[in-house]
Formats: C-alpha cells, structure tokens, sequence
C-alpha cells in the first residue's frame, strides 16, 4: 500500500505512529512517502498511484496540494489536516474524503480511514 503525506517530517512521523495504532491498519505493508515541497509533491503525484493521500500543510499550501491530487487522482482518497478550520468548507466543495484541524489523534485517524474504507465499497460496489 502506497501513502503519499505532504507535509513536514514530524508529521510524517506523527502520522505513522498514530497509524499503527489502527487495527485496520496494523498488518498492512505500507510505503510511506513523504514530501513538504510543493513541486516534488507533483512529481511524486504524477509518477506513481497512492492508495491513500494525507495533505498535511496549513493554509493555502494545504489547499493546493488538495486541487493536485484531485486533479491528478480524483478517486484517490484524500485525508486533510490542517492548522485552520476555516478550510472546512473548502474541503467539502473540493471533495475531501475527510478534514480536520490538527492535531491529529487516534480517534481521528480512525474516523478518517473508516471515511476512506466507506467510500472504496462504495466505488466499488
């Protein structure tokens, strides 16, 4: 299973921790890639598909990285965190599978991946 995160290291790390606290997660391989430039996020978008993406950048950066990956991958789920709650009703016009402000928790994580799960038996159905 391929994750592409964008945003920061720590929050890379932060976000891996919290994953495998998940019990839908625990056994899964999982490549995790990471970026918190925005061009390399592109490149990153354009050569490979993602299972899962996680935009992790505040404000306006969050929200670009949210129009490339719909625009490049719009069935590719797509979990926003950011520092602003404000960009809740973006991500609803953007059809984000799930926003919330950081920081993130198991709790949170866990309503995002069951959005993300409800969502593929969906498409797929």
């Amino acid at each position: 299973m391929n994750v592409l995160i964008y945003g920061n290291a720590t929050d890379k790390e932060l976000l891996i921790q919290h994953m495998k606290s998940q019990a839908c997660m625990a056994f899964r391989l999982i490549n995790y890639l990471q970026t918190d430039d925005y061009d390399t996020f592109l490149k990153m978008l354009k050569s490979n598909e993602y299972e899962m993406v996680f935009v992790m950048m505040d404000n306006a950066a969050g929200m670009e990285g949210v129009i490339a990956v719909q625009n490049l991958h719009p069935d590719t789920p797509v979990i926003w965190f950011s520092n602003d709650k404000n960009f809740v009703a973006q991500s609803y016009r953007l059809g984000v599978t799930y926003f919330s402000v950081k920081p993130i928790s198991d709790k949170i994580l866990s309503l995002a991946l069951g959005r993300c799960q409800r969502r593929e038996e969906v498409i797929y159905e």
